[in-house]
């Protein structure tokens, strides 16, 4: 890996920066339904998503690849309202990687279209991590597809226009542009911790979609799998960009802020604390670089890395935002500090069943690595776990 930020990329991410810190409503204000709309129609006209999927085409290069994440870490630093992640680091690849012309044009007019990314599914014989969308059964109906299931926890589905269902009809997977306002179609309540993205179940009770309409490419979901470890890394420069951001707005608060007559900054407890955290933060950075890179040139253990770097990076964003909130004392508790709107993102990005998935697959991939058991002494058959039936706990 040879990739080095150039004064091009750094630029590239300050008039991002800049963009974003003029233009788009900070979260933490809780911004209304028809301003978090119009906010949205300017990031699509401004076409900073397209940023981040255009390093991610066949051609673009690894060290594009890399250099996009750059897009994503601005993201993290200044959030902002709507299904970012979804869009950026998912949809748009998608549609361009397949060739899903309306996808794309929805995608570009300003609609807010969200989808639920492919998760880690159970890692197979070969222990390679990989990536499956939930599909919705689909019913042959004349010229017409009846759709029907319930997709859990869509990123911004409160709100949206449309959402990009994965399906499968005749055997064949498919992705569906369903408007959220079709009968049979039922969005739940908001909810989560996270202020820029929350989330709400979207129920389709035999919606129907023109099977002509319905995206069949045959390597679909090679494509999505792709597609979603990208979305991963979107979500691993979001965490660094997050991180660095909340440890900047932290140094420079306990820099200021004076107790017994010096800066809490120049106790060794807060120094110390600080600096743990950068390190994990910076550590995090490399890896999802490196990541990129890897991903980019189809390098073997690839999509484990990608796992890996997915657990790295939301720890040490939750870990920074615990530091910010512990070393601004009663202030981080505040809402407006706005240290709660980083601390939010980490939390959501640490929890739920993505990273028991994650820690599955990146544990099988390592046993698969380390071979099978060597056989118990005197046996002369493998060792059993302790605890496995016929173990040696009873």
């Amino acid at each position: 890996m040879d990739y080095r930020i150039d004064d091009e990329a750094a630029a590239l991410r300050s008039a991002l920066l800049e963009f974003l810190r003029e233009r788009m409503p900070d979260p933490g204000t809780e911004p209304a339904p028809a301003a978090r709309r119009a906010a949205w129609r300017e990031l699509v006209g401004s076409e900073w998503l397209e940023h981040f999927a255009s390093g991610a085409e066949d051609g673009a290069g690894p060290a594009a690849r890399v250099a996009a994440l750059h897009v994503a870490e601005a993201f993290g630093t200044a959030p902002v309202t709507g299904p970012v992640d979804t869009v950026a680091g998912y949809l748009l690849p998608l549609a361009l990687a397949t060739g899903w012309t309306a996808g794309l044009e929805r995608l570009r007019d300003g609609s807010l279209v969200t989808a639920l990314v492919p998760g880690i599914e159970v890692p197979g014989p070969d222990a390679v991590p990989r990536r499956r969308a939930q599909r919705l059964a689909a019913v042959r109906d004349g010229d017409e597809a009846r759709v029907s299931g319930v997709l859990s926890q869509v990123a911004c589905a409160a709100g949206a226009d449309a959402v990009v269902v994965a399906t499968e009809l005749d055997g064949r997977p498919a992705v569906a542009l369903v408007g959220l306002d079709r009968a049979g179609v039922s969005v739940g309540e908001p909810s989560g911790v996270d202020l820029r993205r929350p989330v709400a179940d979207v129920t389709l009770d035999g919606v129907a979609v023109d099977v002509a309409s319905l995206h069949t490419p045959p390597d679909l979901l090679e494509h999505e799998d792709a597609c979603a470890a990208g979305h991963s890394l979107f979500l691993d420069a979001e965490a660094v960009g997050g991180g660095t951001e909340v440890i900047a707005r932290t140094v420079a608060y306990c820099t200021d802020r004076v107790q017994f007559g010096r800066p809490i900054g120049s106790f060794q407890a807060v120094r110390h604390r600080l600096a743990d955290v950068t390190a994990k933060v910076e550590g995090a950075r490399s890896l999802a670089y490196r990541v990129a890179w890897d991903l980019a040139t189809a390098a073997p253990g690839a999509p484990a890395d990608a796992v890996a770097s997915r657990m790295w990076s939301s720890g040490a964003y939750l870990a920074a935002g615990e530091a910010a909130v512990q070393c601004h004392g009663g202030a981080g508790f505040t809402w407006e500090q706005g240290v709660h709107v980083f601390y939010r993102a980490a939390l959501a990005g640490r929890g739920g069943a993505d990273l028991a998935a994650a820690r599955t697959a990146l544990a099988a991939h390592l046993g698969a690595l380390t071979g099978p058991a060597p056989a118990g002494p005197g046996t002369g058959r493998a060792a059993e776990p302790v605890g496995a039936a016929g173990g040696a706990h009873r």
